[in-house]
Protein backbone atom coordinates (compact mmCIF):
# COMPACT_ATOMS: atom_id res chain seq x y z
CA UNK A 1 0.00 0.00 0.00
CA UNK A 2 3.30 2.50 1.08
CA UNK A 3 4.54 1.65 -2.30
CA UNK A 4 1.40 2.22 -4.12
CA UNK A 5 0.96 5.89 -2.87
CA UNK A 6 4.61 6.82 -3.54
CA UNK A 7 3.84 5.91 -7.37
CA UNK A 8 0.83 7.59 -7.26
CA UNK A 9 2.35 10.64 -5.64
CA UNK A 10 5.24 10.69 -7.90
CA UNK A 11 2.75 10.46 -10.68
CA UNK A 12 0.56 13.49 -9.09
CA UNK A 13 3.68 15.86 -8.81
CA UNK A 14 4.55 14.95 -12.17
CA UNK A 15 1.28 15.65 -13.59
CA UNK A 16 1.04 19.57 -11.80
CA UNK A 17 4.81 20.06 -13.46
CA UNK A 18 3.48 19.47 -16.89
CA UNK A 19 0.62 21.84 -16.16
CA UNK A 20 2.31 24.67 -15.08
CA UNK A 21 5.13 24.45 -17.82
CA UNK A 22 5.41 28.32 -19.63
CA UNK A 23 4.06 27.95 -22.84
CA UNK A 24 5.25 31.20 -24.08
CA UNK A 25 3.43 33.66 -26.23
CA UNK A 26 3.59 36.62 -29.01
CA UNK A 27 6.00 38.92 -28.32
CA UNK A 28 4.61 42.59 -27.13
CA UNK A 29 6.10 44.14 -30.40
CA UNK A 30 3.95 47.58 -29.50
CA UNK A 31 4.71 50.67 -28.28
CA UNK A 32 3.51 52.20 -25.09
CA UNK A 33 0.34 53.96 -25.62
CA UNK A 34 -0.78 57.28 -24.30
CA UNK A 35 -3.37 56.95 -22.38
CA UNK A 36 -4.23 60.79 -20.66
CA UNK A 37 -2.36 63.99 -20.00
CA UNK A 38 -2.72 66.41 -17.23
CA UNK A 39 -0.97 69.43 -17.63
CA UNK A 40 -1.07 71.44 -13.66
CA UNK A 41 0.25 74.75 -12.38
CA UNK A 42 1.59 74.33 -8.77
CA UNK A 43 -0.53 76.04 -6.27
CA UNK A 44 2.66 77.11 -3.92
CA UNK A 45 4.68 78.39 -7.14
CA UNK A 46 3.56 80.47 -9.44
CA UNK A 47 6.56 79.75 -11.88
CA UNK A 48 5.89 75.44 -11.45
CA UNK A 49 4.33 73.64 -13.99
CA UNK A 50 3.51 69.99 -13.85
CA UNK A 51 3.07 67.48 -16.71
CA UNK A 52 2.05 64.00 -16.77
CA UNK A 53 1.53 61.47 -19.51
CA UNK A 54 -0.46 58.46 -18.63
CA UNK A 55 0.69 55.55 -20.77
CA UNK A 56 -0.82 51.71 -20.93
CA UNK A 57 2.19 49.84 -19.91
CA UNK A 58 4.82 50.49 -17.94
CA UNK A 59 7.85 52.59 -19.17
CA UNK A 60 11.29 53.81 -18.95
CA UNK A 61 13.46 56.31 -20.97
CA UNK A 62 15.15 55.91 -24.35
CA UNK A 63 18.08 58.45 -24.77
CA UNK A 64 16.29 61.26 -23.39
CA UNK A 65 19.58 63.70 -24.16
CA UNK A 66 19.39 63.07 -27.49
CA UNK A 67 16.03 63.48 -28.71
CA UNK A 68 14.11 65.70 -26.25
CA UNK A 69 13.91 69.20 -26.58
CA UNK A 70 11.29 72.06 -25.55
CA UNK A 71 10.59 75.18 -28.06
CA UNK A 72 11.18 77.82 -27.40
CA UNK A 73 13.99 76.56 -24.70
CA UNK A 74 13.54 77.19 -21.50
CA UNK A 75 16.48 78.71 -18.90
CA UNK A 76 16.39 76.02 -16.68
CA UNK A 77 16.48 72.27 -17.35
CA UNK A 78 13.11 70.61 -17.18
CA UNK A 79 13.21 68.17 -14.66
CA UNK A 80 11.75 64.11 -15.85
CA UNK A 81 10.87 61.15 -13.59
CA UNK A 82 9.54 57.63 -14.34
CA UNK A 83 6.64 56.64 -11.76
CA UNK A 84 5.13 52.72 -13.03
CA UNK A 85 3.44 54.01 -16.17
CA UNK A 86 4.03 57.73 -15.90
CA UNK A 87 6.31 60.20 -16.72
CA UNK A 88 6.60 63.43 -14.86
CA UNK A 89 7.70 66.73 -16.26
CA UNK A 90 8.61 69.59 -13.82
CA UNK A 91 8.74 72.92 -15.66
CA UNK A 92 10.27 75.47 -13.13
CA UNK A 93 10.71 78.67 -14.81
CA UNK A 94 9.77 82.10 -16.31
CA UNK A 95 7.31 80.85 -19.50
CA UNK A 96 6.82 83.91 -21.78
CA UNK A 97 3.06 84.84 -21.87
CA UNK A 98 4.10 85.79 -25.61
CA UNK A 99 5.11 81.90 -26.60
CA UNK A 100 3.47 78.49 -27.74
CA UNK A 101 5.64 75.95 -25.89
CA UNK A 102 6.39 73.43 -27.92
CA UNK A 103 7.22 69.64 -26.01
CA UNK A 104 9.29 67.01 -28.24
CA UNK A 105 9.18 63.21 -27.02
CA UNK A 106 9.58 61.42 -29.86
CA UNK A 107 11.53 58.06 -29.20
CA UNK A 108 11.81 59.66 -25.68
CA UNK A 109 9.77 56.53 -24.16
CA UNK A 110 9.95 52.66 -24.66
CA UNK A 111 7.83 49.74 -22.45
CA UNK A 112 9.79 48.29 -19.71
CA UNK A 113 9.77 44.99 -20.66
CA UNK A 114 10.15 44.70 -24.80
CA UNK A 115 11.88 47.91 -25.59
CA UNK A 116 9.54 48.94 -28.16
CA UNK A 117 9.77 52.43 -28.33
CA UNK A 118 7.09 55.56 -28.71
CA UNK A 119 8.19 57.10 -32.27
CA UNK A 120 5.74 60.13 -31.93
CA UNK A 121 4.91 62.00 -29.08
CA UNK A 122 4.74 65.52 -28.68
CA UNK A 123 2.16 68.07 -26.16
CA UNK A 124 1.60 71.95 -26.62
CA UNK A 125 0.57 74.86 -24.64
CA UNK A 126 0.56 78.36 -23.70
CA UNK A 127 0.11 80.08 -20.20
CA UNK A 128 -1.90 82.64 -22.35
CA UNK A 129 -5.19 82.09 -24.03
CA UNK A 130 -3.78 82.72 -27.28
CA UNK A 131 -2.46 79.38 -29.14
CA UNK A 132 0.42 80.44 -31.76
CA UNK A 133 -0.70 77.84 -34.88
CA UNK A 134 1.44 78.66 -38.01
CA UNK A 135 3.88 76.07 -39.19
CA UNK A 136 6.99 75.72 -41.03
CA UNK A 137 8.50 72.43 -42.54
CA UNK A 138 11.66 71.71 -44.65
CA UNK A 139 14.38 68.76 -44.78
CA UNK A 140 18.02 69.21 -44.16
CA UNK A 141 20.61 67.27 -46.53
CA UNK A 142 24.59 67.22 -46.62
CA UNK A 143 25.26 70.08 -49.74
CA UNK A 144 27.85 67.52 -51.49
CA UNK A 145 26.00 64.40 -51.14
CA UNK A 146 22.76 65.04 -50.58
CA UNK A 147 22.07 62.32 -47.98
CA UNK A 148 19.41 63.63 -45.07
CA UNK A 149 21.42 64.67 -41.85
CA UNK A 150 19.21 63.37 -38.89
CA UNK A 151 19.28 64.60 -35.19
CA UNK A 152 20.76 68.05 -36.02
CA UNK A 153 18.94 71.34 -34.45
CA UNK A 154 17.20 73.36 -36.85
CA UNK A 155 16.82 76.73 -35.31
CA UNK A 156 15.27 80.24 -35.79
CA UNK A 157 16.67 83.51 -34.62
CA UNK A 158 15.30 87.17 -34.05
CA UNK A 159 16.17 88.54 -37.62
CA UNK A 160 16.80 91.66 -36.05
CA UNK A 161 19.88 89.72 -34.28
CA UNK A 162 23.21 90.54 -35.80
CA UNK A 163 24.49 87.64 -37.76
CA UNK A 164 28.19 88.09 -35.96
CA UNK A 165 25.97 87.88 -32.24
CA UNK A 166 23.18 85.22 -33.04
CA UNK A 167 25.67 82.16 -31.29
CA UNK A 168 25.68 84.30 -28.39
CA UNK A 169 21.48 84.07 -28.09
CA UNK A 170 19.16 81.51 -27.62
CA UNK A 171 17.10 80.48 -30.12
CA UNK A 172 13.86 81.89 -30.50
CA UNK A 173 12.32 78.17 -31.26
CA UNK A 174 14.12 74.90 -32.08
CA UNK A 175 13.63 71.62 -33.94
CA UNK A 176 14.94 68.61 -34.83
CA UNK A 177 15.55 66.59 -37.85
CA UNK A 178 14.11 63.32 -38.27
CA UNK A 179 15.57 60.08 -40.06
CA UNK A 180 14.68 61.51 -43.20
CA UNK A 181 16.34 64.82 -42.73
CA UNK A 182 12.72 65.88 -42.17
CA UNK A 183 11.85 68.35 -39.27
CA UNK A 184 9.00 70.55 -38.51
CA UNK A 185 7.73 73.75 -36.66
CA UNK A 186 4.57 73.76 -35.49
CA UNK A 187 4.05 76.89 -32.73
CA UNK A 188 5.18 80.30 -35.03
CA UNK A 189 4.41 83.20 -34.98
CA UNK A 190 4.18 85.72 -37.60
CA UNK A 191 7.69 87.08 -36.66
CA UNK A 192 10.73 87.48 -38.84
CA UNK A 193 13.72 84.92 -38.34
CA UNK A 194 16.93 83.60 -39.31
CA UNK A 195 17.35 80.13 -39.82
CA UNK A 196 19.88 78.48 -38.92
CA UNK A 197 21.20 74.68 -38.86
CA UNK A 198 23.90 72.70 -36.72
CA UNK A 199 24.76 69.35 -36.46
CA UNK A 200 26.46 69.10 -32.52
CA UNK A 201 24.42 69.12 -29.58
CA UNK A 202 24.77 72.31 -28.31
CA UNK A 203 23.54 75.93 -30.45
CA UNK A 204 27.02 77.22 -30.53
CA UNK A 205 28.96 77.29 -34.04
CA UNK A 206 32.07 75.22 -33.76
CA UNK A 207 34.03 75.73 -37.28
CA UNK A 208 34.70 71.93 -37.60
CA UNK A 209 30.94 70.98 -37.68
CA UNK A 210 28.54 71.23 -40.14
CA UNK A 211 26.61 74.17 -40.83
CA UNK A 212 23.31 75.18 -43.03
CA UNK A 213 21.23 78.14 -43.64
CA UNK A 214 19.10 80.53 -45.69
CA UNK A 215 20.12 84.03 -47.17
CA UNK A 216 16.53 85.35 -46.50
CA UNK A 217 14.64 85.53 -43.31
CA UNK A 218 11.78 83.38 -42.58
CA UNK A 219 8.14 84.28 -42.02
CA UNK A 220 5.99 81.25 -41.11
CA UNK A 221 2.66 83.12 -42.46
CA UNK A 222 4.81 83.09 -46.25
CA UNK A 223 6.87 80.21 -45.96
CA UNK A 224 5.89 76.60 -45.89
CA UNK A 225 8.96 74.63 -46.50
CA UNK A 226 12.47 75.49 -46.37
CA UNK A 227 15.24 73.20 -47.27
CA UNK A 228 18.47 73.66 -45.85
CA UNK A 229 22.16 72.62 -47.24
CA UNK A 230 25.14 71.94 -44.30
CA UNK A 231 28.38 71.93 -45.30
CA UNK A 232 31.50 71.92 -43.53
CA UNK A 233 33.76 75.08 -44.36
CA UNK A 234 37.01 73.77 -43.59
CA UNK A 235 36.42 71.00 -46.35
CA UNK A 236 37.45 70.95 -49.73
CA UNK A 237 36.39 68.10 -52.37
CA UNK A 238 39.18 67.52 -54.88
CA UNK A 239 39.07 64.87 -57.37
CA UNK A 240 41.88 62.46 -57.15
CA UNK A 241 41.14 60.33 -60.13
CA UNK A 242 43.00 60.04 -63.22
CA UNK A 243 40.14 60.70 -65.42
CA UNK A 244 39.56 64.04 -64.51
CA UNK A 245 39.51 66.71 -67.13
CA UNK A 246 37.99 70.34 -67.84
CA UNK A 247 37.05 71.04 -71.58
CA UNK A 248 35.86 73.89 -73.47
CA UNK A 249 34.40 73.62 -77.04
CA UNK A 250 38.37 73.77 -78.20
CA UNK A 251 39.66 71.04 -76.04
CA UNK A 252 36.74 68.88 -77.39
CA UNK A 253 38.38 68.98 -80.61
CA UNK A 254 41.58 68.70 -79.60
CA UNK A 255 40.85 65.69 -77.75
CA UNK A 256 39.40 63.89 -80.38
CA UNK A 257 42.17 64.50 -82.63
CA UNK A 258 44.93 63.15 -80.60
CA UNK A 259 42.63 60.20 -80.38
CA UNK A 260 42.41 59.66 -84.16
CA UNK A 261 46.67 59.87 -84.16
CA UNK A 262 46.69 57.25 -81.35
CA UNK A 263 47.02 53.61 -82.76
CA UNK A 264 45.76 51.67 -79.80
CA UNK A 265 42.92 49.04 -79.89
CA UNK A 266 40.36 50.32 -77.56
CA UNK A 267 37.69 48.49 -76.11
CA UNK A 268 34.26 50.56 -77.83
CA UNK A 269 32.72 52.67 -75.06
CA UNK A 270 29.35 54.75 -75.31
CA UNK A 271 29.23 58.25 -75.06
CA UNK A 272 26.86 60.80 -72.92
CA UNK A 273 25.67 64.23 -74.07
CA UNK A 274 23.79 66.11 -71.55
CA UNK A 275 21.19 68.27 -72.58
CA UNK A 276 19.62 71.30 -70.47
CA UNK A 277 19.32 75.40 -70.31
CA UNK A 278 22.15 75.71 -68.61
CA UNK A 279 25.55 77.01 -70.32
CA UNK A 280 27.54 77.86 -67.94
CA UNK A 281 30.36 76.14 -66.05
CA UNK A 282 29.77 73.20 -64.33
CA UNK A 283 30.85 69.56 -63.36
CA UNK A 284 29.64 66.41 -64.18
CA UNK A 285 30.09 62.90 -62.41
CA UNK A 286 29.66 59.41 -63.09
CA UNK A 287 29.38 57.36 -60.38
CA UNK A 288 29.28 53.52 -59.28
CA UNK A 289 28.24 52.10 -56.04
CA UNK A 290 28.40 55.99 -55.03
CA UNK A 291 31.78 56.48 -55.96
CA UNK A 292 32.73 58.76 -59.01
CA UNK A 293 34.36 57.09 -61.71
CA UNK A 294 34.46 60.01 -64.34
CA UNK A 295 34.50 63.51 -63.40
CA UNK A 296 34.83 66.52 -66.35
CA UNK A 297 34.55 70.09 -65.80
CA UNK A 298 33.34 72.13 -68.70
CA UNK A 299 33.12 75.58 -69.34
CA UNK A 300 30.35 76.04 -72.13
CA UNK A 301 28.16 73.78 -73.44
CA UNK A 302 28.41 71.04 -75.49
CA UNK A 303 28.23 68.95 -71.97
CA UNK A 304 29.28 65.82 -73.91
CA UNK A 305 31.43 62.94 -72.60
CA UNK A 306 33.41 60.54 -75.00
CA UNK A 307 35.22 56.78 -73.95
CA UNK A 308 32.56 55.75 -71.43
CA UNK A 309 33.15 52.20 -70.59
CA UNK A 310 29.58 50.47 -70.68
CA UNK A 311 27.59 50.09 -67.42
CA UNK A 312 25.31 51.58 -65.53
CA UNK A 313 25.83 54.79 -64.08
CA UNK A 314 24.77 57.72 -61.45
CA UNK A 315 24.97 61.29 -62.54
CA UNK A 316 25.95 64.08 -60.47
CA UNK A 317 25.72 67.63 -61.35
CA UNK A 318 27.73 70.77 -60.07
CA UNK A 319 27.27 73.98 -60.34
CA UNK A 320 30.99 75.79 -61.03
CA UNK A 321 30.17 79.40 -60.04
CA UNK A 322 34.13 80.45 -59.69
CA UNK A 323 34.73 78.31 -62.55
CA UNK A 324 37.69 76.39 -60.59
CA UNK A 325 36.59 73.07 -61.95
CA UNK A 326 36.25 71.85 -58.16
CA UNK A 327 33.33 71.39 -55.63
CA UNK A 328 33.20 74.05 -53.32
CA UNK A 329 32.24 74.50 -49.87
CA UNK A 330 30.06 77.30 -47.97
CA UNK A 331 30.89 79.96 -45.30
CA UNK A 332 29.19 81.39 -42.66
CA UNK A 333 30.61 84.13 -41.70
CA UNK A 334 30.59 85.73 -45.79
CA UNK A 335 26.95 84.36 -46.53
CA UNK A 336 28.49 81.81 -48.93
CA UNK A 337 26.43 78.76 -50.13
CA UNK A 338 27.99 75.42 -51.06
CA UNK A 339 28.14 75.33 -54.63
CA UNK A 340 24.85 73.51 -55.50
CA UNK A 341 24.66 69.69 -56.38
CA UNK A 342 21.89 67.95 -58.07
CA UNK A 343 21.68 64.25 -58.44
CA UNK A 344 19.54 63.08 -61.67
CA UNK A 345 16.60 61.03 -60.70
CA UNK A 346 17.64 57.37 -62.09
CA UNK A 347 20.23 55.09 -63.11
CA UNK A 348 21.31 55.33 -66.72
CA UNK A 349 23.08 53.12 -69.03
CA UNK A 350 25.89 53.41 -71.27
CA UNK A 351 26.45 50.86 -74.17
CA UNK A 352 29.10 50.06 -76.30
CA UNK A 353 29.30 52.14 -79.15
CA UNK A 354 26.50 54.08 -78.73
CA UNK A 355 25.40 57.72 -78.72
CA UNK A 356 23.45 58.72 -75.51
CA UNK A 357 21.78 62.03 -75.39
CA UNK A 358 19.90 62.65 -72.32
CA UNK A 359 17.69 65.64 -71.64
CA UNK A 360 17.83 67.07 -67.97
CA UNK A 361 16.41 70.28 -66.93
CA UNK A 362 18.22 71.80 -64.44
CA UNK A 363 16.88 74.56 -63.02
CA UNK A 364 18.97 77.63 -60.90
Amino acid sequence: MKLLSKIFLVLFLTSCANMVAPTGGDKDKDAPKLLSTNDTESMKHVHKRIITFEFDEYIKLNKWEEYFYISPPTKKQIQKKIKGQTLILTIEDTLSENATYYIALNSCVKDNNEGNILDSLSYTFSISNDIDTLTLSGNLQDSYSLEPIENAWIMLFDANINDALIFNSTPSYIAKTDKRGMYHFTNLNADNYTIVALTDFDFIYNEEEKIAFSNSTINAEKDSFISLFSFNPIIKIDSTLADTTTLTTDSLIADTLLKDMLIVEEIPDGKLEIKNGQNSACIIQLLQNDKVVKELAFKEKPFLINNIVAGKYNLKYIFDNNKDSIWNTGNWEQKLQAEKVINYPSEITIRSNWDLELEWIIGE
